[in-house]
């Protein structure tokens, strides 16, 4: 027998109990405490055998080791068991119960052996069995799933037993006014009065220090208690909840300041615009480093983000560059010590459009075409035979429905994960590989994005004071289109005429061409096939190392090193092939060619970019005198970007595949650049507080551009913060017991943002704008333009940004409340003096900082948390508001206080839209001829009853420009708001989330707002219209209705589509945003397979939307798009299922 050596000097003790070992692990028998000395007969232990050599390590580590190397795992209670303690151990191809016999000799533990599961106790447990009363339980956690191995003792005392495998316990001897304490690693304790109760069951929900209380802040973490700025914060699991290509749709509605809005639902566009607190885009930092914009943001898998922070004031002073609307820091899930975890995760959904607004069908079409025709004193434009034919639909009188020819009822999404967590005490890993695929509702199919992503983020622990961490990370994906892109192909399924139909005399082989209202046959340009295509592909890598060293003879000093080093490189091509579409000749039953998109042409273009990050960090932290906490943080970061792009053009004789070298010669055309950016900064942060209760932050940033003059290039940026823990007082803790949590906050500060045109104080030559002149006959040559005035003082924006908040917990911060007003001033925004000189003046004149901007906003949130038995539930809710003013504009000066009314924009809000006031409609020709001149020169001859009858305002008899007056809002939401609830009840889990949003309008234009738009269809709601009710005798009266009567000829509508609260509309809603239910299997069931957990789920998305009936259709969160026209891919309704299964 090999010599064991032991050594216990005696020690403190840790929690070593590592909660996703136990609880995913330990699923087989346990017996209860008192059962503890029988020993085990399993087949495993007795065959089983462990190898070890190790010195002067701790028992714990020990421990550790023999799971690593064997199938063994441990049960103890480290407030019972001293696991610190070291030990010498070698031991060659031993039983498992020779190796506890030493490691336990001379001890007051024993140990319990059940095949491959290990109990160790102390050896005075359970007590004698003189009972003077018993209690029993059961504890589960928050899904309803049964704990084993949770600590259950008599507080004050040794009295305690451990939760069997059924999470069942049994306590006797409990003495009066007694306290049950349980405890359990990774779940919040519980304290429990025993009175007269003779059964208690306990349910424990997660503990969220480390994850939900640390927060990451700018360059480090810090407890959420001692937060003085105001920043949010949202964890992996409360992300998770909605399924979505976009992480950005995943956090929409669940954190309070943070206001998303999903533009339209293109697969693959990423189109979410993103702001902080009204401010703008906001900066993104990925692990520590700034990364990317928000298309980058958005792409990264949520699977792998641990947590998110949001800072949301003049904190983000530290980020320096451009951190003036906030920052979003997202840290990324690290290794675990423990046994590997892998856990694949799948989801597959589809998804159909949230609402789109219907057109009108063919006889809906030619009944207002005919009211047109007849109001404006025209024939008919069908005779009424006809018209009845239409609106039977017999044969050869069918109409078309072109959303339905071109687009399916769904499309389909899929996205799966692969990950593995682990590690020991010297490497910790985390990898994960995930691909999405997301179609289109193109019946074409011809719409689609892929994509693929990994990341392998490794940390190690190469000496005792020296740990590395190593990140890598990348995506590639790709989006292909029809060439046109989906704005086209919309706009045909809007405006083209529900008479015509998509193939030539109803041939497949011969697409129809359609060319109503300016758009094309959808279903022909549908077709990448047919005619051509664009891709987008990108392939992006980033990467990093930092080395933190812990000064051993300076407690609480520790050194940073950080390298980063991201490239990426885009490709665009655009394929455009000619086609031909049909027209039917039915004299000769022939097929007759239209030419498009003729020659055909091919674009490639490519973009490399390499971004290198270099920081050095120095940070220290000290408690001196047990009562005054010290930090400090310096930074120097130093940022090197670099890329070149590359476009070529050419068009083809005749078109014979995709590839440039296929193409002709002519006409082409090649274009490129290269570009370099640099900057430096140096930064530093002291922290101060005084017991937890009065806190305080310094920090600046000194920031170097290589934009500005030497003399004006470097920028200071400072920023003071602090807060006063108000329930931290005695006499609050002493009178105020139900107030856990009170903290008054505040901060100020200065964040910097470097814009504008680089070198505009170099003077000299440009070779673009100074024309072409033919010095050889038949050849251009370009010109030198003359140098352009200087400006030597541009420099810094700044934003001087001001914040006061108050967070406040009850009832040991079951229900919390956060609320906060803020104030940004912006000074030095960009403008060009030009506006206010006469244009008489020859030169060209550079950028200046003359203006300045306001924006003014209040948040509020509030969370509440509890358990009712099995239930446990929480309920959150969020709102902001915000609003800009101009605080300076440059311009013109103004002529009289008339002009300074209508056009000028200091000191007025920018979200502001003028319109005309609709009050009615003119009920008869008699009101028409009495009511003010709405046309000028041609009085109100064009008005008809039903047109809208607007307010002259100044009363001169003239509807006119002078009668607009500011009455809505723009189309950015003012007031974002979110409200959710989560559950869980035994296995089950219960997610349900509603957002909105309020103060902003919509107005569309073209086909959508304006009937017969250059000839095309429109919309089916323009039937509610005001109309003869004998449309072929214009005597006969008017039936009113909610739009005025059909008009086809743009030049003989009068007012009728001036800006007013008839086409510009409120589009506040309120959306019930998503649902998921999920349940997860029991344990015991699971283990005999292998398997530690499987949670199924099902989920929709964008369930249910209120808002304007008129808007509604549209669906309000989407914006109106290129031209206000509302041709886009609109928002989807998704419903999806999903397995994650760990083992």
């Amino acid at each position: 027998m090999k010599k064991f050596g032991l050594y216990s000097p005696g020690g403190h003790i840790y929690a070593v109990i590592k909660k996703g070992l136990i609880i995913m692990k330990i699923t087989l028998l346990l017996i209860l405490i008192s059962t503890f000395n029988l020993l085990a007969t399993d087949t495993y232990s007795q065959t089983a055998r462990v190898s070890l050599n190790l010195n002067q390590i701790s028992l714990k580590q020990t421990l550790k080791e023999i799971e690593r190397s064997s199938e063994f795992y441990f049960l103890y209670n480290n407030e019972l068991v001293d696991v610190e303690r070291k030990v010498d151990i070698n031991a060659d191809n031993e039983q498992i119960n020779t190796i506890l016999d030493h490691l336990f000799a001379n001890q007051d533990v024993k140990y319990a052996v059940y095949d491959r599961q290990i109990v160790i106790s102390p050896i005075n447990m359970p007590l004698p069995q003189e009972v003077q009363r018993k209690i029993s339980g059961k504890v589960i956690d928050s899904s309803g799933g049964a704990l084993p191995g949770v600590t259950v003792v008599v507080k004050g005392t040794t009295n305690g037993t451990i939760t069997s495998a059924n999470g069942n316990y049994l306590l006797s001897n409990i003495p009066d006014n007694a306290t049950l304490q349980f405890s359990f690693v990774g779940m919040k304790s519980q304290d429990i009065a025993v009175g007269n109760k003779t059964a208690i069951n306990v349910t424990l929900a997660e503990e969220t220090v480390g994850i939900e209380e640390v927060v990451a802040i700018g360059y480090g973490t810090q407890k959420k208690e001692s937060l003085t700025g105001a920043i949010s914060n949202i964890v992996s699991k409360e992300i998770q909840t909605t399924s979505a290509s976009s992480l950005a749709q995943k956090l929409s509605g669940k954190v309070v300041g943070l206001n998303i809005r999903q533009n339209n639902g293109e697969p693959g566009n990423f189109a979410n615009s993103i702001n902080i607190r009204g401010f703008g885009e906001p900066l993104y930092v990925i692990d520590g480093i700034a990364r990317g914009g928000s298309a980058d943001f958005q792409r990264l898998n949520s699977e792998d983000i641990e947590s998110i922070s949001i800072l949301k004031d003049a904190s983000a002073a530290i980020y320096g560059l451009n951190a003036a609307n906030g920052v979003i820091i997202v840290t990324t899930k690290k290794g675990s010590s423990g046994k590997t975890k892998f856990t694949l995760a799948t989801t597959s959904g589809f998804s159909t459009p949230t609402d789109i607004p219907a057109m009108a069908n063919a006889a809906q079409y030619y009944e207002m075409r005919n009211d047109a025709n007849i109001n404006a004193g025209l024939a008919p434009f069908i005779s009424k035979e006809e018209l009845a034919k239409w609106k039977e639909g017999g044969p050869g009188y069918e109409s078309t429905n072109w959303a339905d020819e071109t687009f399916r009822k769904y499309a389909v999404r899929r996205e799966h994960n692969l990950s593995a967590q682990g590690g020991n005490d010297k490497v910790a890993y985390y990898v994960n590989a995930g691909a999405v695929d997301e179609g289109s509702i193109l019946r074409s199919n011809d719409l689609n994005y892929n994509k693929f992503n990994f990341r392998s983020n490794l940390t190690a622990k190469l000496t005792k004071n020296l740990t590395a961490n190593i990140n890598i990370t990348g995506f590639i994906d790709k989006k292909t289109e029809p060439v046109q892109g989906i704005f086209s192909i919309w706009r045909g399924t809007v405006s083209a005429l529900p008479i015509n139909t998509p193939y030539a005399n109803d041939n497949p082989e011969y697409l129809r061409r359609v060319q109503d209202g300016q758009s094309m046959n959808p279903v022909a340009i549908s077709q990448i096939d047919l005619t051509g295509y664009n891709e987008r592909a990108n392939t992006t890598l980033q990467t990093s190392i930092d080395l933190t060293y812990k000064v051993p003879f300076i407690d609480g000093l520790e050194l940073k090193g950080v390298a980063a080093y991201d490239s990426r490189f885009e490709t665009y091509k655009n394929l455009s092939k000619n086609f031909d579409l049909y027209d039917y000749k039915v004299e000769d039953d022939s097929y007759v060619p239209t030419s498009f998109n003729k020659p055909a042409s091919i674009f490639n273009h490519f973009n490399n970019s390499h971004y290198l990050t270099i920081q050095a960090h120095a940070i220290y932290k000290t408690t001196i005198a047990d009562k005054h906490n010290l930090g400090a943080t310096v930074v120097y970061e130093q940022k090197d970007q670099a890329g070149r792009y590359a476009s070529i053009l050419k068009y083809y004789d005749f078109y014979t595949n995709d590839q440039i070298d296929q193409a002709g010669e002519k006409n082409a055309s090649s274009s490129g650049n290269e570009w370099q950016v640099r900057s430096m900064s140096f930064l530093g942060r002291l922290n101060y507080d005084y017991m937890g209760k009065y806190l305080i932050e310094f920090a600046a940033r000194y920031d170097g551009s290589y934009r500005y003059h030497p003399d004006v290039r470097w920028g200071l940026f400072p920023v003071i913060t602090g807060g006063w823990r108000v329930s931290e007082e005695n006499f609050m803790k002493e009178k105020v017991q139900w107030l856990s949590n009170l903290k008054i906050r505040g901060s100020y500060g200065t964040i910097g943002q470097d814009a504008g045109a680089p070198f505009q104080f170099v003077q000299g030559f440009s070779t673009t704008g100074g024309g072409r002149a033919e010095f050889v006959n038949g050849i251009l040559t370009n010109g030198a333009a003359t140098p352009s005035i200087v400006n030597e003082k541009l420099t810094w924006m700044e934003s001087n940004i001001k914040d006061i908040g108050i967070d406040v917990g009850f009832f040991e911060n079951k229900l919390s409340l956060t609320a906060d007003l803020y104030q940004r001033d912006r000074t030095g925004l960009l403008a060009y003096r030009n506006v206010s000189l006469p244009n008489t003046f020859g030169g060209t004149l550079p950028q200046e900082n003359l203006n300045s901007d306001r924006v003014r906003g209040m948040e509020f949130s509030f969370a509440y948390r509890n358990t009712i038995g099995e239930l446990s539930y929480n309920v959150k809710g969020n709102i902001n508001f915000a609003r800009t003013m101009n605080v300076y504009i440059e311009s013109a000066p103004f002529t009289s206080s008339w002009s300074k009314y209508r056009g000028g924009a200091s000191n007025r809000w920018s979200d502001i839209v003028w319109t005309y006031n609709k009050i009615d409609q003119f009920q008869t020709n008699e009101e028409i001829l009495n009511a003010p001149i709405q046309n000028g020169n041609l009085g109100n001859q064009r008005e008809i009853p039903g047109d809208f009858k607007y307010e002259d305002l100044n009363g001169d008899g003239v509807i006119d420009g002078n009668d607009i007056s500011p009455n809505f809002y723009n189309e950015s939401p003012k007031t974002n708001f979110g409200f959710s609830l989560d559950a869980t009840w035994k296995g089950f889990d219960l997610s349900v989330l509603f957002q909105g949003a309020a103060n902003f309008t919509v107005r569309r234009t073209h086909a959508y707002t304006t009937m017969f738009w250059a000839e095309g269809n429109l919309p089916a709601y323009f039937m509610d219209r005001w109309h003869l009710a004998d449309p072929y005798n214009p005597a006969s009266e008017w039936i009113p209705g909610e739009w005025p009567a059909s008009r086809a000829n743009p030049n003989n509508i009068g007012m009728l589509y001036e800006e007013s609260g008839v086409w510009r509309r409120s589009a506040s809603y309120l959306r019930f945003k998503n649902i998921e239910l999920g349940y997860s299997f029991k344990q015991a069931v699971l283990h005999k397979i292998g398997i530690d957990k499987i949670r199924v789920f099902s989920n929709m998305s964008n369930v249910y939307t209120w808002a304007d009936q008129y808007v509604k259709p549209f669906d309000p969160e989407s914006v109106s798009g290129s031209y206000a026209a509302g041709w886009n891919y609109p928002l989807s309704r998704t419903v999806n299922i999903g397995v994650s299964v760990d083992f």
